[in-house]
């Protein structure tokens, strides 16, 4: 007998449907959308099928349609999939069969799911409305040949035309820190966007996407493959998941994704898109067959209002700092915190330097190693200013000490410092890019008493200085060179570690009409240190006539990548 007639013509309604995965316009300029459902039909006694993707976009040869679902065997055996054709029906009443693809299984293990995906690309160039998907048995033994209607899927307005389709389906908006699930896929983890960030790199400006994925199950889990992609009020941007290694959850376990997605320099995005991927291979004869690879949308991510006026915690200065519980960069047993933040002009080359110092404190008894994060300044208006390291060299933190590492950021004369936000950045965990890991709203130090600075862990009083000029004569010239004393009363909290690379004092000698006549530095540790006490300063170099009146200024000094970096601490006018 041949089992194929005896198949039983079966016709299926929309009141059969039931709603259970995000559905899209069928026009980009539909302003509602039917809500459709993966609902599940009936194939043979021991087959069902459920749609997963409708495709339905333009390219070059015309349109193409490609069909997606996901077939179950209910029964106890394996069970080979029908030899039915696939087809789609327009609005119109044509009928186009799709090719299976390649890799499409033969057959179907007990109890298991698989995806089957079939395509074809038509000579038409018109908007192709879709109305239906449905499984014909087609006889080709018997003349003329004879065609029975298994089962009929009705698809309108499920078809994704393409990354600029709209997706307005209210099931599938989402705002902006709701938590998700991607119901297209077979997976219990949830999702929840938590930042968006503008970063300008050596390649063009990249908006870096933060996900929080949870694991409510009991099971291990693995991240399915999806991607975003940025929209604008006219364009759409392509975003590529940073993290390349598969991604494993345990069970209750949380973690972060990352996906850049490269904008012009003036683009507002407005909202994220949530694509799945799919692919087809396509059989060519005597021939690998070619691979098809295509994104359909799932969700659109409403993205928050611009992030300037932002309110941020206000930190309270030499207090500890409280980082993302997921980021592992800080050791649990280590406390950061900001021991200083100053603000100076920078007259010499037009800008204003903004100085941080922070303490990391090791509260274990044993070494931690000295973390290394970025910084970075948010004006209130929004524009972001990167922080430039410290150098040092010391590599762990002692038990029960400290160590301090200092922040150089510069800024445009026009920044009055007020209205400030820091940025603590993990520039590792989503490399090459930065993510936060904490942020403050911060408030500039008020300027030192005067005579007196503090340089963490040290302090500084100058109880008297003066400057005397010493004279050279070298054959039948004079020359002058000067000597300034400081006599000097210093602190310093014994619990921090100073490394070889601290901050020095560099002393800058000036005439009456501004003009540098010399520099000279002082060093807190180490051979020729200043001490309690009388300071003596040299100014090597010489001015062939007396100067008066003398200025000096005395600045902080470190170094960093970018170069060295100054702090005005006083001014001493003779």
């Amino acid at each position: 007998m041949n089992w194929k007639k005896t198949v039983t013509s079966v016709v299926i309604t929309t009141s059969l449907m039931t709603t259970s995965y995000a559905v899209f316009a069928e026009e980009p300029t539909e302003t509602t959308t039917q809500a459709a459902a993966a609902a599940s039909y009936t194939l043979t006694d021991s087959l069902s099928v459920e749609m997963k993707s409708v495709l339905n976009e333009h390219v070059l040869e015309g349109t193409r349609i490609g069909v997606v679902v996901r077939m179950k065997n209910s029964s106890g055996a394996i069970t080979r999939v029908p030899e039915y054709e696939l087809r789609v029906k327009t609005s119109d009443g044509t009928e186009y069969t799709l090719q299976p693809s390649a890799s499409n299984p033969k057959a179907i293990q007990p109890r298991t799911n698989t995806e089957l995906s079939y395509m074809a690309v038509i000579d038409r160039t018109d908007n192709v409305m879709l109305s239906e998907v449905n499984w014909t048995d087609v006889d080709y033994y018997v003349y003329p040949k004879t065609e029975t209607l298994v089962v009929a899927v009705p698809i309108s307005g499920q078809s994704w035309k393409g990354s600029d389709m709209a997706i307005t389906d209210p099931q599938a908006v989402k705002k902006w820190g709701e938590t998700f699930k991607i119901t297209s896929i077979i997976s219990p983890l949830e999702y929840t966007p938590i930042h968006i960030e503008k970063e300008m790199t050596d390649t063009g400006t990249v908006q870096v996407v933060q996900l929080l994925v949870t694991n409510p199950s009991e099971g291990r889990e693995t991240l399915p493959d999806f991607t975003l992609d940025g929209k604008s009020e006219t364009q759409v941007y392509a975003g590529k998941k940073i993290e390349q290694d598969e991604i494993v959850l345990e069970a209750k376990e949380q973690k972060y994704i990352h996906f850049a997605i490269s904008t012009d320099n003036d683009t507002v995005l407005s909202s994220i898109n949530l694509l799945t991927p799919e692919k087809f291979a396509q059989s060519a004869s005597g021939a690998q067959p070619t691979l098809v690879n295509y994104n359909v949308g799932r969700l659109n991510i409403l993205l928050p209002a611009s992030s300037t006026g932002t309110v941020y915690p206000v930190y309270q200065m030499g207090s500890a700092m409280k980082f993302d519980s997921l980021s592992d960069l800080i050791h649990p047993n280590m406390q950061v915190s900001m021991v200083e933040f100053h603000m100076d002009t920078n007259e010499e080359e037009g800008s204003k330097n903004v100085t941080a110092k922070f303490r990391l404190s090791n509260n274990s008894d044993m070494p931690i190693a000295v973390p290394v994060f970025q910084t970075d300044l948010v004006s209130a208006d929004g524009f972001t200013y990167s922080g430039n390291r410290q150098n040092i060299t010391t590599k762990s933190v002692l038990p029960n000490s400290s160590l301090v590492v200092s922040y150089s950021y510069t800024l445009p004369t026009s920044e009055q410092g007020k209205g400030l936000a820091l940025k603590m950045l993990d520039t590792q965990k989503a490399a090459p890019y930065k993510t936060t890991i904490a942020a403050y709203s911060v408030v500039l130090q008020p300027d030192e008493p005067e005579n007196e600075f503090k340089v963490y862990p040290f302090g500084a009083k100058v109880t008297y200085w003066t400057i005397s000029p010493i004279f050279n004569r070298l054959g039948n010239s004079l020359t002058y060179s000067y000597k300034a004393r400081f006599d000097l009363e210093l602190t310093r909290d014994e619990q921090v570690q100073v490394d070889p690379s601290f901050s020095k004092l560099q002393f800058e000698l000036y005439d009456s009409v501004g003009r540098l006549i010399g520099t000279t530095t002082g060093k807190f540790i180490g051979a020729g240190r200043l001490v309690t006490g009388e300071n003596n300063i040299i100014f090597e170099s010489t001015t062939e006539q007396l100067e008066r009146p003398l200025t000096i200024r005395v600045y902080e000094l470190f170094t960093t990548q970018a170069g060295d970096s100054k702090r005005l601490l006083g001014v001493f006018k003779q």
